[in-house]
């Protein structure tokens, strides 16, 4: 089944907030102690706060005895709204016949809010009253009472509201919306054909069109006729609102009828329509749409040419393979493009193997194409064919080889794609190479493996080659691959050391926080602020708990040899404010710290974050700002936060 108020969400927004709410405002928190208790707060001269929380408890323990010392309040101005809160969630039938006094005995804006409640319960007992009220002459209290009717959706509540859409133009909105309140409810129970009735008598009232949408929806729920009859009508029709209702249907219907019919309408439709139904017509993903979408492929509308191929490639098989072929390799670049995206997702057991086929018997244009569209599609059969490109002569060739290549291969191949980039110098195709080379080291399901493959190159290794190989690891990651890191980091070998932390600092997982506080503090002496910053660009970077990430910020403060890397570690602490890390800046704010302003700003920073949960320490904290900066506007800033904390 459709779930048509889902399915069109503008409509029904627009009907929802017609309602007359029946939310209660914010509530204060409940009082606490017995019924009996409570209803003698009620029966007091206490405060409202204090009655308005009785009210809201007894909406939690609330029985039939609290219902008469409750239903007086009805009609308070002031605590009618409670009363009502207090009611509508106690079970006993009393509440119900409570309210239904009050309809006969309460004015204006405290009647309407009972109105609601009578609905909220669902009290079908009540519709001879709220018919009567549907006639006030208040129209909040009569359209209260008419959207309430519809609530209730018994037989006469329903001829009353349909009473209504011909009665005074200020309540037609509201019997509309009251119909299709009703309709819904019907539905839900199981009514269609009841329901179909109350749709019905939408169509001649002459209502603005979303409600007319809306009752449309309606009556294909309730199936009042034939859907796909009322699919071709709707797609035919000249208003876009129920065009977009046939498109609806054509994409969630799966009859197999609704295939065959959607190619018929195609030719009687305008140009942009039908290309919107070619679309549905991917999305279905019946094939037995396919030759109507093959000839739509060679359409004179160049718009309609590029949707047909766009819609090969979900629909299609191996046999429009030739057919994208083709057409990838035209000179007009937006239809070459969706075609190799197409070809790109092509399904079909035999694509593969004819793409890899007729790379081998290829040249020119489109042997780029079928280069492209194997490594987009990870062939790993071509993959001897690919490394032969990568010698070609045609940068083009060479460097589109280069990217396959990158998405296809696998362990058994990476050692020789790694030697073939050691090899290659500075030549034009490096970048691509290296940039393939990341992406096959990120797929690698073997990590060990591929780490050992690029450790075993380091050795003996030109500092420029033990750069790129350690860099390479950082995509492979792993236990080994960082293991492997930190004994170069710690070696003797000032190259291995400089390519080592320098991955290390771009290291892609929290794994390498150890190593680098570890060799910020003990490692080689030229590389140790760089592994300190690195460090802290994990606290920075990564989704660590707060609790964990000031523990870090704690260490890399303490590890820190200069206030650069000191400033950093409290710009790091703005970044997740707690009250711990406000106190951990606090002792910088002294006018002989050199990091005074650093930390002036840090705190007010936090302190604008944290000062409606811990005033007293934001207070605190921001009366030693004032007392240092030198910057005027920090100074403002914590003044403010001064007088918020009071």
């Amino acid at each position: 089944m459709i779930n048509l108020r889902s399915s069109y969400p503008i409509a029904v927004l627009l009907l929802f907030l017609m309602l007359p709410s029946a939310a209660p405002a914010q509530q204060p928190l409940p009082a606490e102690g017995d019924e009996s208790q409570l209803l003698t707060v009620l029966n007091s001269d206490a405060e409202l706060f204090d009655k308005a929380k009785a009210c809201q408890r007894l909406a939690i323990i609330g029985t039939s005895k609290s219902v008469p010392v409750v239903a007086k309040l009805l009609a308070d101005p002031n605590l009618s709204h409670y009363a009502r809160f207090a009611l509508e969630s106690n079970p006993g039938s009393e509440v119900d016949q409570a309210f239904r006094q009050a309809l006969g005995e309460v004015k204006g804006r405290q009647l309407v809010g009972v109105i609601n409640s009578v609905a909220v319960r669902k009290d079908e007992q009540a519709v001879d009253a709220l018919v009567g009220l549907a006639s006030s002459d208040d129209d909040e209290v009569a359209a209260a009472a008419v959207s309430a009717l519809g609530m209730l959706a018994t037989p006469e509540s329903i001829t009353a509201v349909q009473q209504a859409l011909s009665g005074r133009s200020s309540l037609r909105m509201t019997a509309a919306d009251a119909c299709l309140t009703a309709a819904d409810r019907l539905l839900t129970e199981g009514k269609n054909a009841d329901a179909l009735k109350v749709l019905s008598s939408l169509r001649s009232a002459g209502l603005p069109k979303f409600i007319n949408v809306a009752s449309r929806f309606g009556e294909i729920r309730s199936g009042s006729r034939n859907v796909n009859d009322l699919m071709n009508s709707y797609l035919n029709d000249d208003d876009p609102a129920l065009f977009r209702i046939g498109l609806e249907l054509a994409h969630n219907l799966t009859d197999s009828d609704t295939t065959g019919q959607l190619v018929e309408q195609l030719d009687s439709l305008s140009p942009v329509r039908r290309i919107l139904v070619m679309h549905v017509l991917g999305n279905r993903g019946d094939v037995s749409a396919l030759p109507t979408v093959i000839e739509a492929s060679s359409s004179d509308d160049a718009n309609m040419k590029i949707a047909a191929v766009r819609v090969l490639g979900t629909l299609g098989d191996g046999s429009v393979v030739p057919i994208l072929l083709q057409t990838a390799v035209s000179a007009d670049e937006a239809l070459a493009t969706t075609a190799r995206e197409s070809l790109a997702l092509l399904g079909g057991d035999d694509v593969d193997v004819q793409l890899a086929k007729r790379l081998e018997n290829s040249d020119g244009q489109e042997r780029l194409v079928l280069v492209d569209v194997a490594g987009r599609r990870g062939i790993s059969s071509v993959i001897p064919l690919l490394l032969k490109y990568v010698s070609a002569d045609d940068p083009e060739l060479r460097n589109s080889a280069i990217d396959g290549l990158g998405m296809t291969v696998g362990l058994k191949e990476y050692p020789q794609l790694v030697d073939r980039m050691l090899a290659m110098g500075s030549s034009a195709s490096v970048g691509p190479m290296k940039e393939a080379l990341r992406k096959a080291s990120q797929r690698m399901g073997n990590r060990a493996a591929a780490s050992k493959v690029l450790l075993d190159r380091t050795a003996g290794a030109s500092a420029a080659a033990q750069i790129e190989l350690m860099g390479l690891l950082v995509y492979v990651g792993g236990e080994q691959a960082l293991t492997g890191v930190r004994v170069a980091a710690e070696g003797n070998t000032d190259s291995a050391a400089d390519a080592a932390t320098q991955a290390l600092g771009k290291w892609l997982t929290p794994a390498a926080a150890p190593v680098l506080l570890d060799l910020a503090k003990t490692g080689n002496p030229k590389y140790r602020v760089r592994c300190l910053r690195g460090y802290i660009r994990i606290i920075r970077q990564f989704g660590l708990r707060a609790g964990m990430r000031l523990q870090m910020s704690k260490l890399a403060f303490a590890a820190a040899t200069r206030d650069e890397e000191r400033k950093l570690v409290l710009d790091t602490l703005t970044r997740f404010p707690l009250t711990q890390g406000l106190k951990m800046i606090t002792p910088h704010l002294k006018k002989t710290s050199p990091l005074r302003e650093d930390a002036c700003t840090a705190a007010v920073m936090i302190g604008e974050r944290i000062v409606g949960s811990d005033a007293k320490s934001v207070a605190e904290a921001m009366a030693k700002v004032v007392a240092v900066t030198k910057d005027v506007e920090i100074a403002n800033r914590a003044q403010v936060l001064i007088a918020r904390s009071k």
